[in-house]
């Protein structure tokens, strides 16, 4: 655990140099990878990123496991995954979209509907798409790119988002025909799936993992024990990121004060509601909605 903590995380120098568009501190898009970089790895990535192999091959180690990537192969990793080293052809050749954590939230606050991509992307980071979804997503990838790169206005924010959102629900498309070529899930993600619903509908009104085992009726040490072997995060975080993420939403885009979230959110008060925010985001709920830069 200690090799694990002094782990790096993605570069942004390295994800800030010329060639690679950015929108801030939250999207990052660019079509090369230049191996002069890898001395940074391993690293554990602290923010979605997505590549799409066009040309060559490449051999990448992610966690325990080696995948060899061609052609029409989509990589996506979450956040947490440790990428252990890649050995590219020297034809090797892609698109690459990097997300901050606060910029996915806030573009899919609906945390379910992410699921599919999520879930398939720990599932099976490393995935073969048709000749038809490669063109799909390069034309996204294109388009996102000029948006970035060309627009000036006020709604450029909201185009790039709005690009984003359509490509991911591609994504979920994608990772929906692959499990359709699976076997049936198996009775942990039953549990998972099942749990996950269930948050998404009562984060509001309970934050215990017991009332969620109660309703499946499962104890609460199982239901962390399975939630964990198969999303890669506990119960309780899976909870957590629900009440953080609806609570980032309301404060960012709606007129609702801080008391009326806190109840909104079923919290006794509105101090309290402050102090659970203050622990998982690390700034009060005050300082995150005058935040400029995000």
């Amino acid at each position: 655990m200690a090799y694990e903590k002094e782990l790096s995380r993605i570069d942004r120098d390295f994800l800030n140099e010329t060639g690679r568009e950015t929108l801030g501190n939250d999207v990052w898009i660019f079509d090369d990878f230049d191996s002069e970089h890898l001395r940074h790895l391993p690293m554990r990535l602290d923010m979605p990123l997505f590549a799409l192999c066009l040309g060559g091959e490449a051999v990448i180690s992610l966690n325990v496991a080696e995948y060899k990537i061609q052609p029409d192969t989509l990589i996506a990793l979450m956040p947490d995954v440790i990428l252990r080293n890649i050995e590219p052809s020297e034809d090797a050749r892609g698109i690459f979209l990097c997300l901050s954590q606060n910029f996915a939230e806030e573009i899919m606050p609906n945390i379910h509907a992410l699921l599919p991509v999520s879930f398939g992307a720990r599932m099976s980071p490393v995935v073969k798409i048709s000749e038809a979804d490669t063109q799909c997503l390069c034309d996204f990838h294109a388009l996102l790119w000029k948006i970035i790169r060309t627009e000036r206005g006020r709604s450029k924010r909201q185009m790039v988002q709005n690009v984003i959102r359509a490509m991911l629900y591609k994504l979920i498309d994608i990772y929906d025909e692959q499990n359709g070529k699976v076997v049936k899930r198996s009775r942990n993600e039953e549990i998972f799936y099942s749990f996950a619903q269930l948050v998404e509908r009562d984060y509001r009104i309970d934050r215990t993992v017991q009332h969620y085992a109660d309703i499946l009726c499962i104890t609460a040490k199982h239901l962390t024990t399975v939630v964990k072997s198969v999303s890669g995060k506990s119960a309780s975080d899976w909870i957590t990121d629900y009440v953080v993420i609806s609570a980032k939403v309301m404060l960012r885009s709606s007129e609702m004060t801080i008391q009326e979230i806190a109840a909104e959110l079923n919290f006794p008060t509105q101090s309290f509601f402050g102090q659970y925010f203050k622990k998982h985001v690390g700034v009060s709920p005050k300082s995150y909605r005058l935040q400029e830069d995000y």
